[in-house]
């Protein structure tokens, strides 16, 4: 290392060796992923907690040990009965999801049970009514022709969660009782969107169709293997995992649009526009091509570096700040891979990948690594998994937007602090 003048290192003259593989991260990127000045990378960077590579386009950074580094600096708050982790704005009371011990838990039943015993149709009666068996309507064939019409006119850009947006506000301009202020709207319009989405991907019109679950509907309409039991269980099983999590900014905006009082369908489709964002519903996305690279022969150690250059996210299909030691969620979903079609396969390919991650950081597979490998063993299209989370999440929105109704009208407005001149 160099000292300068003025008292401070010369970075770019530190660990000069040549640079392999993809592209690392520059100074600037680097200290935008962890926040922090420049200069205190660079006294990062002094001290040894991180190193850098010099090359021809200056000090570059490996996107592995950036995430590392970042992983063991970063609080992971845990959140326990009568606590709060105070990272958000505001703390608001919820009786459906709480995650304790590294386990999720809808309503005092561990989800992990739920998804490996039970149906997506089932978990969603008991939330909404109570009940088991509580009857869900669908849809009748001519409102699904009316909104398949819509769907066949989104540019051919749409994307998964441009077609649930679609499916969302067809849905409600075809039900009669949209605006109607109850519970049982809020729940009808939730059933209809459950029951709906799946037979709206593949044929509406196939005789039977309405008899067949949504996990089986689903699996028919977006890959090309016959439906077997553990298939359609793998289905239900990400289906289930998926329907709530905590507070995430997609459940929020779906409660602000309840706590105006808005039909269910505006509060899937606010919650949907939340849920459209790189961090969150996307994420997957990304994460399908993190694992096909590796499906298509690239290094893991490649492909991580990449995927955490080109990603929002700092890791993609890793790590959650509300488990410590691994989400359940994943570990449930990841046990079922191995039936499915292509299962040996990206099994493999998510161990290589865990592996590599393991060496470097504490982080562990999270449900989008697992989302990732259900799509790619499924023989899905890489942008199924939005689909799959945003129906699954469907009904937590729908919960959370029957819990918000029962609350003062417009309690979620915020009050603005002024700040200009």
């Amino acid at each position: 290392m160099v000292w300068r003048d003025d008292g401070r290192i010369n970075v770019d003259r530190i660990n000069m060796t040549p640079q392999d593989g993809p592209r690392r991260l520059t100074s600037v990127e680097v200290a935008g992923r962890l926040g922090i000045k420049v200069e205190t990378l660079y006294a990062y960077v002094s001290r040894g907690r991180i190193s850098c590579t010099r090359t021809q386009e200056g000090s570059l950074f490996d996107p592995l040990e950036v995430e590392a580094f970042a992983a063991r600096n970063r609080p992971r708050p845990l959140r326990r009965h009568g606590a709060s982790t105070a990272r958000p704005l505001m703390v608001l009371d919820t009786d459906l999801a709480l995650v304790e011990d590294d386990e999720l838990y809808l309503r005092g039943q561990s989800a992990s049970d739920l998804a490996r015993t039970s149906t997506v149709e089932r978990v969603a009666a008991w939330i909404w009514h109570g009940d088991w068996e509580a009857p869900l309507s669908s849809p009748p064939t001519t409102d699904l022709a009316q909104v398949a019409t819509l769907l066949a006119s989104l540019p051919a850009g749409a994307d998964r969660i441009d077609q649930l947006q679609a499916a969302a506000i067809g849905l409600g301009t075809t039900d009669p009782g949209r605006d109607e202020i109850s519970q049982g709207a809020l729940q009808r319009a939730g059933a209809r969107f459950l029951h709906g989405v799946p037979r709206l991907l593949g044929d509406p019109f196939t005789p039977g169709v309405e008899t067949r679950s949504v996990a089986e509907t689903l699996w028919l309409a977006l890959t090309p293997h016959p439906p077997r039991p553990e298939h359609v269980r793998a289905v239900d099983a990400a289906l289930i995992l998926t329907i709530d999590h905590d507070l995430a900014i997609s459940t929020f905006a779906g409660r602000i649009a309840a706590s105006g009082r808005a039909s269910g369908y505006a509060v899937l489709s606010a919650a949907l526009g939340a849920f459209a964002s790189p961090l969150h519903g996307s994420i997957s996305v990304t994460t399908v091509q993190l694992l096909r690279s590796v499906l298509d022969g690239a290094a893991p150690e490649d492909a991580l570096r990449t995927a955490v250059r080109s990603s929002a996210a700092r890791l993609p299909g890793f790590g959650h700040f509300l488990y410590a030691d691994g989400d359940s969620r994943a570990t449930t979903l990841l046990e079922l891979i191995p039936d499915l079609p292509h299962g040996a396969e990206v099994t493999a390919a998510v161990t290589d990948l865990t592996e590599v991650v393991n060496r470097r950081s504490s982080q562990h597979p999270n449900i989008d690594l697992a989302l990732a490998a259900l799509v790619l063993a499924a023989g899905m299209h890489e942008g199924d998994g939005p689909l799959l989370f945003g129906l699954g999440r469907s009904v937590g929105w729908i919960a959370h937007g029957l819990a918000e109704q029962t609350e003062r009208p417009l309690r979620l407005r915020p009050q603005g602090r002024y700040t200009g001149p």
